[in-house]
C-alpha cells in the first residue's frame, strides 16, 4: 500500500502539485433503531474510497473516488490538478500549508470485543433489551421510547509529500435511547446515551436496565415538575452543561479556520481576558478513553493536548496544516475528515474546563437564592456574534443553599465571553458526559466535552411555551 500511494503522491507532484496528500480507507458500519418495541431501522453498509487533495499555484483541488485502484486513483490526480489550475487565477486567498516531520507507523489498536464479532442477532436483542425496560417504566405515563445502537470500525491510510506513511485502526460504538412521557396533557423527554472510540464492550459492559429505566424516570419526573422561571438568576450548572457550553458557545470560535474568516469572536485577541482568571480550557486529544482521542489527525500530525486560555488569557487557537502556515504558527494535529470523499478540516477533540478547588456543597452554600441546573440537551452558537443557547433538561431553585422547587423547559442564553467572565466559582470535579458526534461543514467527527460545577452570577434563563 504504501509503495502504491507514493506512486500517486509522486504522479501529482510530477503534474504540479505543490503539496499532495492521499487518503484511502475501508470502513464498515452498523445501525439499529427500535421504537416503541418495534424494529425500526437496521441498517449495514461497507464503504471504501480515496481521497486525494492537491494544491497547485495557491489553489486547492481535490478528488474523492469509491474505487481506489491504481488506474482510478491516477484519474484523480488530472480532476485534482485541473481543478486546482482552474481556480488559480481566481483565488483572492491563497492556500498554503505548514510543513510537518514525515510519520511513520500504524496507529490505534484492536478494542477487547470487536462487533463485527458480535452477531446482528445479539446486537438487535440488546436494543430492544433497552427499550423495553424503557417503556416498562411507569408505562402508563411512556407516550414513546425510541432505542439506538450504533458501532463503526475500519482502516485508513494517509500519505502525503512530506513523506508521511500511516494506517489508522479504528473502532467507535454508541447505544442510547430517548423516552417520552405524557400526563394528558403534558409531554416531556428525556435522553442518555454513552459513546466512545471503543468496541462492543461499550455495550457488553453497560447495566441496560438501569440505563432505560434511569432515563424513563426522568421523563416521568418532569412531568410534575412547574413551569421555568424567567429572568436573570446567579446558576451553578453541572457538568454536561458545562461541556455543552465549552463546546458550543467556546469551542467553535476557538477553531481557527473560523477566526481567519472573521466569524469567531476571539479573531485578534490573542493575549486577551476572555473569561474569568479562575477559568481554564483545553483540548485534549491524547486523554485516554474519550470519544474525541486520538493519536494522529487526518493529516498526519501528532495528537495534542492544546490549552486554549489559561487563567482566563485566550493562549492559542486550534489548527490545521492550512491554519497553522496562515497565523506563522506550528501545526496542532486539530484536522479531521469523516471519510474519504471529505476533506480535512479544523476540529475539537476533547474540550473541557479545567476543574477549580471548591466542592458543590460549598458553591451551593454560599447562594441565598439562585437556580440549580443539571442535564443538557443541546446547545447552539453564532461564532461570529457571540451568542449562544443551550437547552436544560432539569432545573431546581436554590434557596439559602438548599434545593427547593423542580423546573421543566429550562434554557439559558447570553454573550459567551461575558458568561464565562461571570463565573464566581469552579467545581473540583470534572466530568466528560457528552460523547457523541459533533457536525461542522457537512461532516461528523466523535468528540467529547465536559468540565466541572459552574457558578455564573446574572444568567439569562428563559421558560419554553407549551408542554
Amino acid at each position: 500500500m504504501e509503495r502504491l500511494m507514493e506512486r500517486i503522491i509522486q504522479a501529482a507532484l510530477d503534474q504540479g502539485a505543490d503539496f499532495a496528500d492521499l487518503r484511502i480507507t475501508d470502513a464498515a458500519a452498523t445501525a439499529i433503531s427500535v421504537e416503541d418495541g418495534r424494529a425500526d431501522r437496521i441498517s449495514s453498509a461497507r464503504t471504501r474510497g480515496a481521497g486525494l487533495r492537491v494544491l497547485v499555484d495557491g489553489a486547492w483541488g481535490f478528488a474523492p473516488t469509491n474505487q481506489p485502484d491504481e488506474a482510478e486513483m491516477l484519474r484523480c490526480v488530472g480532476d485534482a490538478i485541473e481543478m486546482a489550475r482552474s481556480a488559480a487565477p481566481y483565488v483572492t486567498d491563497p492556500g498554503m500549508v505548514a510543513e510537518i516531520e514525515p510519520a511513520h507507523g500504524e496507529v490505534g489498536k484492536p478494542p477487547r470485543i470487536r462487533p463485527d464479532s458480535v452477531s446482528l442477532q445479539d446486537r438487535v436483542r440488546r436494543v430492544f433489551e433497552l427499550e423495553r425496560a424503557a417503556r416498562s417504566s411507569a408505562a402508563e405515563k411512556i407516550a414513546n421510547t425510541t432505542a439506538s445502537y450504533a458501532d463503526g470500525s475500519g482502516e485508513m491510510f494517509l500519505a502525503n509529500s512530506f513523506g508521511t506513511f500511516l494506517r489508522y485502526e479504528g473502532t467507535g460504538t454508541s447505544i442510547g435511547v430517548q423516552v417520552v412521557a405524557t400526563d394528558g396533557e403534558t409531554r416531556q423527554r428525556a435522553v442518555q446515551r454513552r459513546a466512545n472510540r471503543t468496541g462492543y464492550e461499550l455495550v457488553a459492559d453497560l447495566d441496560i436496565e438501569a440505563l432505560g429505566k434511569e432515563t424513563a424516570e426522568k421523563a416521568v419526573n418532569l412531568l410534575t415538575a412547574e413551569r421555568a422561571p424567567a429572568g436573570t438568576f446567579d446558576v451553578i450548572i453541572d457538568q454536561r452543561i458545562c461541556g455543552l457550553l465549552v463546546h458550543e458557545a467556546f469551542g467553535h470560535n476557538s477553531e481557527a479556520d473560523a477566526v481567519w474568516i472573521g466569524d469567531s469572536i476571539l479573531a485578534g485577541k490573542l493575549g486577551e481576558k476572555v473569561a474569568a482568571e479562575t477559568i481554564t480550557i483545553v483540548d485534549d486529544a491524547t486523554l485516554p478513553g474519550l470519544n474525541g482521542s486520538f493519536e494522529y489527525d487526518h493529516e498526519g500530525v501528532p495528537a495534542q493536548r492544546h490549552v486554549i486560555v489559561e487563567n482566563g488569557i485566550l493562549k492559542e487557537y486550534l489548527h490545521s496544516l492550512e491554519t497553522a502556515a496562515r497565523f506563522g504558527v506550528k501545526p496542532g494535529g486539530s484536522a479531521r475528515a469523516q471519510g474519504h470523499q471529505d476533506q480535512p478540516i479544523v476540529r475539537m477533540s476533547n474540550t473541557a474546563i479545567e476543574p477549580g478547588e471548591t466542592s458543590l456543597e460549598d458553591m451551593m452554600a454560599e447562594m441565598d437564592e439562585g437556580l440549580y441546573l443539571t442535564g443538557g440537551y443541546w446547545g447552539y452558537v453564532f461564532t461570529g456574534q457571540g451568542q449562544f443557547t443551550c437547552n436544560v433538561e432539569h432545573a431546581y431553585a436554590i434557596e439559602k443553599g438548599k434545593l427547593g422547587t423542580h423546573y421543566r423547559n429550562v434554557c439559558i442564553s447570553g454573550l459567551t465571553l461575558e458568561t464565562l467572565q461571570k463565573v464566581t466559582a469552579v467545581g473540583n470535579d470534572q466530568e466528560f458526559e457528552l460523547g457523541g458526534t459533533c457536525g461542522k461543514g457537512g461532516q461528523g467527527m466523535p468528540v467529547d466535552a465536559g468540565g466541572p460545577h459552574l457558578r455564573i452570577s446574572q444568567v439569562v434563563v428563559g421558560g419554553q411555551s407549551g408542554g
